[in-house]
């Protein structure tokens, strides 16, 4: 009998493979105010963070002069117009089929804002393997904690009974929250040492996750 009844997935750098886009939309926005770019992926894995107004001053972004809002707005512009270079890592569809072929339901829990990551996962033809696809109310990456917990509790879930899987460190304080067990993969938007520092179990790929879940 499996561990976990319900696995809950971060979208972007868990299963979206974006890390690139928004490397790129990034430093677009950086250049448009003429400011410094970020020098390498590494750098920009050791600094992303949420809520990300604080990653968006800790790389540069003059918030006493521009409003954030303004930032995320020019960000999503940008992001969407590279989306068609993203892809969901390989692997994505077998884990995802696996999940709901040992009978336990799975849903999104993400920042994308609502109706954007709905189309984005119907873009991928996977959105029919979700019990639930969980987005933001607006545009500007806040937490996902608030998220995670109003299902919980709505749904009257037992934390033991959920294993929240992501790429960032704001996935174990999401998983922390609402008390459940969390692992990490190391491909996406975090480095490897920043999700080891969080003591969880730490995966290369969705490949080793499946692994992972086959044994719990």
């Amino acid at each position: 009998m499996s561990k976990f009844k319900y696995i809950m997935w971060d979208w972007n750098g868990t299963i979206l493979d974006d890390l690139q886009a928004n490397f790129d939309t990034i430093n677009k926005l950086l250049s448009d105010r003429k400011l410094p770019s970020m020098e390498s992926l590494e750098q920009y894995r050791d600094l992303f963070g949420f809520p990300v107004i604080n990653f968006y001053e800790k790389i540069g972004f003059d918030l006493e002069n521009e409003k954030f809002q303004d930032i995320a707005r020019d960000y999503v512009r940008e992001y969407y117009g590279r989306f068609f270079e993203c892809d969901i890592f390989p692997e994505t569809e077998n884990v995802l089929r696996y999940v709901l072929s040992s009978e336990r339901e799975q849903l999104i829990v993400s920042a994308t804002e609502q109706e954007s990551l709905l189309k984005q996962v119907e873009e991928f033809g996977i959105d029919h393997l979700f019990n639930d696809i969980l987005g933001m109310s607006d545009i500007y990456a806040r937490s996902k904690v608030e998220l995670a917990q109003r299902w919980m509790k709505e749904n009257g879930v037992n934390p033991k009974d959920v294993l929240f899987i992501g790429d960032t460190t704001h996935d174990f304080e999401v998983a922390d929250s609402i008390g459940c067990t969390c692992i990490l993969i190391s491909s996406g938007h975090n480095s490897k040492e920043r999700l080891l520092f969080t003591g969880c179990d730490v995966f290369e790929s969705l490949k080793d996750v499946r692994k992972y879940l086959e044994e719990n």
